[in-house]
């Protein structure tokens, strides 16, 4: 960025700053277009009518008054107008221009019909003729038309009234032209086929310039055929292929009859012939009439055959070597227009002086009618001091532009290279930039590359300023301006608009380029706006509108017409003697002043100051032009004293009388006499100190009016100071001023917005140093952390012992400030108040106001940690400690940095169980699969969101087991479905908590040893640079036991068992009979009895 330029950083208003909102004078017109341009007079503005083709010069005293250029509407005028004006103190000259479309037989011309008044008279001009006539081009630029885009945008409505203005001339029947072919035998196919070719070339190249030109042919063989009517030139591309397509006739050569058919069956209106266009009989022939029954004088002087032109092309040694074949070519021609060659082939030789001879006439030289035919010369216009006038041509050499500088006695065309991009619409806008030796020449091109540029040409070199966006439609608009408002007039800076730049909407830009060493930097700034307004084309209109502040630096405005739904705005940007200011000091809108306008700052343009200290702008909008004041600015410069300057050590503790004076000083704008002018002014009493030390009366803040006269700026308060706490800082005295509102509601003058209407005064406070520099020392070195290595979720808090000593000089406001990340928040604090300065961040008020010599004082602070679940990417921290006090303006004193590590608890713990967990097998049973399962759990809690890594492998220590895995869940898990073998591996990463569940199936064939397993280890991991786990055992070991059962033999015991119980049983019974255990009791009893 280039020092020209000031950044602002005083945050001041944008609402009004000395324009006066409320307009004075509207200027309207019941033309719309009435106010696209605004120019400045030397009594007023000049504002075109471009729908009439008017010139209006208008003033605050007699309104609008038209300029005597045109009585009449010009026929065929276009809507465009430039207008362009050059003032110095002994005359005033001006120029305007109209666009007119005009005919001139079959080519049609756009260009500026201007005119030019100055203190000479009024001058007409063309420039366009100006330019081609003086010849004296940077470049011969070739055409570059494509034949059939043309022919088919011509003829796109055939049927159509393509007038646009009923003002215009009558359409141009145009020019039809007729070929006559030999097609006899005497012509080989090769030739023929050259002679169509040629013929073929001849429209092209014709269609090229002449846009109203319709061709015919017809062939004369033994018969005569017509090939190509007027009717058949509707498609352009099927006209040229038919050419190509023609057959050849053979024999004969029926000449007489062939010319004979072009007059009765050609030039008539039914096929297509108009009466009033321009006809042209081309003969093409290798020889002489063979049997004809018509004589060709007859045909010669038929009654058809007036106004039409006539050629003839003689072609070989059956032309050159016959006497009486020249005879009757030479008749059939028009003098001069008879053309020969030795063979076919040479036909091109003669192909540009036919093209020539035919459309010659029609003024379009070696592809003139694209170099100024429609170069809408004058579409701009600008006077420079040497009263030279530059013209845009944006149509010039197919659109790609160029400019026209026209001196007294000179004219020169300045435009892009022969290599150039086409249709780059150079001329859009030009300008000038005065240099101490030389004169820039400056044009936009707002095509140019598609992104847009502006050429700057010095008469020996040219470069561009190249835009950065395509379509914004850089370089449209261009203002030079001469900052300092000095008498030399030279250029300080470029501003290129680009209304079209688009960011959301065609907010549009301004670049500002300044000038150094004779050229503009490449490196441009841009002008500040409304950032909110989308579409709308800031930088539509930009003009310098002289010293509207006083400041002897000129102005700028801007101009956004489709601000605000259309309605439109006008930005401020004030110069100074760095530049010119980068964000806008006013802003005005049509709803500011209650009128509703629509493309309000299409168009902007300053007004002679009358009286010169109190200018004018005047804002051109749809069909009206608004003129608003300024007001004139004052700069006043407070001056205060204030006694005593200082108060020594021995009156700080008593009370004490402070008298205060301030004169307003008018250092712009000066007072005339009898004239008054009403501050407002607020006194704050040592403002930002909550404990005072000096009042007026029982306020500390007064507020007051003053009347500032010519010959009366002083005034004088007294004061008291009460003493101090604070007896180190100085005392401030704030005032801040204002201009009282005038009692009409207009204010008669207004305070400068970039010069301070606050000032701050102070008074000295002696202190108690040996030192000069009154020198303090005090060191963080005793003071320590607590923790290096924080865990959060774990560790409850962080804590710093400070031990401050002080062993110099008195510190005053000592000031500890503690800086430390988010996941600490304040706990305690011991020892000095520390309020929180901001989020992270609390200042500790240390030993206030005096921390005195060969002093000590404690402080502790305690943070804890904030648990908020959620973790942060910070691994290791750091708490600053900067120490500082008010000596020497906030001098450090001590910086200490306490390092942490921060790691992130994580309280997990691995089970692991097995179902079943015993497995058997009977001795020489056969086999059976058997469901097994592993269930692994993570218990605990990851509320950081760790990534936990768990491995399972599994092991057999078997002799014949088959293990295969069925399933494993959660699905995140790694494995294989297939049988174990060794190793085996499941791997599942983890976020969330879960059951890891291994299902399988377990075959034994056979147990070898007397016990045998299946192992399974479970095992944890995670990235143990971030997380903490206490459980110092991170692995699980579940095992399946599996065993055989072995089955003995046991027939002889039974058998033996079972004969020992039978005789036991036996025995028993035997001794039981004996002892007369089953004997009956009732047969007893009957052997006792008598009976």
């Amino acid at each position: 960025m280039y020092k020209g330029l000031l950044f602002l950083t005083v945050i001041y208003s944008v609402n009004g700053f000395n324009i006066q909102i409320n307009p004075v004078k509207h200027f309207t017109n019941e033309d719309p277009l009435f106010g696209q341009t605004v120019v400045q007079s030397k009594d007023g503005v000049f504002v075109p009518s471009p729908t009439n083709g008017k010139l209006f010069r208008c003033t605050l005293e007699n309104g609008c008054d038209k300029v005597n250029f045109n009585d009449e509407k010009p026929k065929g005028l276009r809507p465009v107008a430039s207008v362009a004006s050059a003032m110095t103190s002994e005359e005033e000259q001006f120029v305007m221009c109209n666009q007119v479309r005009t005919k001139k037989s079959v080519t049609e011309y756009l260009n500026g019909n201007c005119q030019q008044m100055s203190g000479a008279g009024k001058e007409d001009l063309n420039p366009a003729k100006l330019a081609n006539n003086n010849n004296n081009n940077n470049n011969n630029r070739g055409r570059r038309i494509d034949q059939v885009k043309r022919r088919m945008r011509r003829e796109a409505q055939p049927d159509s009234d393509t007038k646009t203005d009923e003002d215009e001339d009558e359409d141009d029947a145009g020019t039809e032209i007729a070929f006559v072919l030999d097609g006899s035998g005497s012509i080989t196919a090769d030739d023929f086929e050259r002679a169509k070719h040629f013929i073929y070339n001849v429209m092209l190249n014709v269609w090229n310039a002449c846009f109203n030109c319709d061709f015919a042919m017809v062939q004369y063989g033994s018969s005569i055929r017509t090939e190509l009517s007027l009717l058949d030139n509707a498609d352009g591309a099927r006209t040229l292929q038919k050419v190509q397509e023609i057959k050849q006739i053979y024999n004969l050569t029926k000449t007489a009859s062939a010319i004979h058919h072009v007059l009765t069956n050609i030039f008539i209106p039914e096929n297509g012939s108009k009466n009033n266009s321009k006809k042209i009989i081309i003969v093409l022939s290798d020889g002489k009439i063979l049997g004809d029954t018509m004589n060709l004088s007859d045909v010669l002087n038929m009654p058809q055959m007036k106004d039409i032109n006539r050629y003839s092309i003689g072609v070989g040694k059956g032309i050159l070597s016959e006497p009486e074949a020249i005879k009757e070519m030479t008749d059939i021609a028009d003098p001069g227009q008879f053309f020969n060659v030795s063979n076919y082939a040479a036909l091109d030789d003669i192909l540009s002086k036919l093209e020539k001879s035919i459309v010659g006439g029609e003024g379009t030289h070696k592809g003139e009618g694209f170099q100024f035919q429609l170069a809408e010369a004058g579409f701009s216009s600008h006077i420079m001091q040497d009263k030279s006038v530059l013209f845009g041509a944006v149509g010039a050499y197919d659109w790609s532009g160029g400019v026209i500088l026209k001196s007294d006695d000179t004219v020169k065309f300045m435009n892009d290279t022969d290599n150039g991009p086409k249709f780059s619409y150079l001329g859009y806008s030009v300008t000038s930039a005065q240099l101490s030796d030389k004169t820039l020449y400056i044009s936009g091109a707002p095509r140019y590359n598609l992104t847009g540029g502006v050429f700057i040409f010095d008469g020996s070199e040219k470069y561009v300023l190249q835009g950065d966006q395509v379509g914004s439609y850089f370089g449209s608009v261009l203002c030079a301006l001469d900052i300092n408002n000095d008498d030399d007039k030279i250029t300080d800076y470029l501003l290129v608009g680009a209304p079209h730049f688009y960011r959301n909407g065609e907010e549009g830009k301004v670049l500002v380029y300044k000038l150094n060493q004779g050229r503009f930097e490449s490196v441009a700034t841009e002008l500040k706006h409304d950032e909110g307004q989308t579409f709308a084309r800031f930088g539509a209109a930009i003009a310098s509108i002289g010293d509207i502040d006083g400041n002897n630096y000129n102005d700028v405005a801007v101009g956004a017409p489709l601000e605000t739904d259309s309605s439109g705005s006008i930005y401020i940007y004030n110069g100074f003697k760095d530049g010119l200011q980068v964000a806008f000091s006013q802003k005005i809108s049509p709803s500011d002043f209650g009128i509703k306008l629509m493309h309000f700052g299409q168009s902007v343009s300053g007004v002679p100051a009358t009286p010169p200290n109190k200018p004018y702008i005047a804002v051109g909008s749809q069909g009206r032009v608004t003129v608003f004041e300024t007001i004139p600015v004052v700069v006043i410069k407070p001056v205060i004293s204030v006694t005593p300057k200082e108060i020594s050590l021995t009156q700080q503790m008593s009370k004490l009388d402070v008298i205060f004076s301030v004169c307003f000083e008018v250092r712009k704008g000066k007072l005339q006499t009898e004239e008054t002018l009403p501050l407002h002014y607020q006194i704050d009493l040592d403002s930002n100190v909550d404990k005072k030390r000096i009042i007026a009366g029982n306020s500390d803040v007064l507020k007051k009016t003053f009347t500032l006269m010519p010959d009366e700026e002083c005034t004088r308060i007294d004061l008291q100071y009460l003493g101090c706490s604070d007896c180190f800082s100085p005392i401030k005295i704030k005032l801040k001023f204002s201009l009282a509102p005038h009692p009409n509601g207009a204010p008669i003058r207004i305070l400068d917005v970039f010069t301070p209407n606050e000032v701050v005064q102070e008074i000295f406070l002696e202190n108690d140093c040996k030192a000069a520099g009154c020198e303090p020392s005090i060191t963080l070195s005793d003071s320590k952390i607590s923790e290096t290595m924080i865990i959060i979720g774990e560790t409850q808090s962080l804590n710093i012992n400070f031990t401050l000593t002080n062993t110099e000089d008195p510190s005053y406001m000592t000031t500890l400030t503690l800086t430390y990340p988010s996941i600490l928040s304040q706990r305690k604090i011991e020892g000095a108040p520390c309020p929180v300065k901001n989020d992270n961040q609390i200042q500790c008020n240390i030993q206030h106001p005096v921390f005195k010599r060969d002093t000590q004082t404690n402080l502790f602070i305690s943070w804890q940690l904030n648990d908020n679940d959620i973790k942060s990417e910070l691994r290791n921290s750091e708490i600053i400690a900067n120490l500082t006090s008010q000596n020497n303006n906030y001098k450090p004193l001590d910086l200490k940095i306490y390092a942490f590590n921060v790691m992130y608890s994580l309280p997990i713990q691995l089970t692991g169980t097995a179902s079943p967990n015993r497995l058997r097998i009977e001795e020489g049973a056969k086999g059976e699969t058997q469901p097994m399962k592993f269930v692994f759990e993570l218990v605990g809690e990851n509320k950081y969101g760790a990534t936990i890594n768990v491995v399972v492998s599994i092991t057999k220590d078997t002799y014949k087991t088959d293990l295969h895995i069925k399933s494993v869940t959660p699905e995140e898990c790694v494995w294989t479905k297939d049988k174990v073998e060794e190793p085996y591996t499941i791997i599942c990463p983890m976020k969330k908590l879960e059951k890891i569940t291994i299902d399988a199936n377990v075959l034994i064939h056979d147990v070898q040893k007397q016990s045998e397993k299946i192992t399974a280890v479970g095992k944890y991991t995670f990235d143990e640079t971030v997380y903490s786990v206490k459980d110092t055992s991170r692995t699980v070991t579940v095992e399946v036991m599996i065993s055989k059962l072995t089955v003995t033999s046991s027939k002889g015991a039974i058998i033996g068992g079972s004969i020992g119980g039978f005789v036991f049983l036996l025995i028993i019974i035997i001794i039981l009979i004996k002892c007369g255990f089953f004997r009956r009791r009732h047969k007893v009893d009957q052997a006792q009895s008598p009976h």
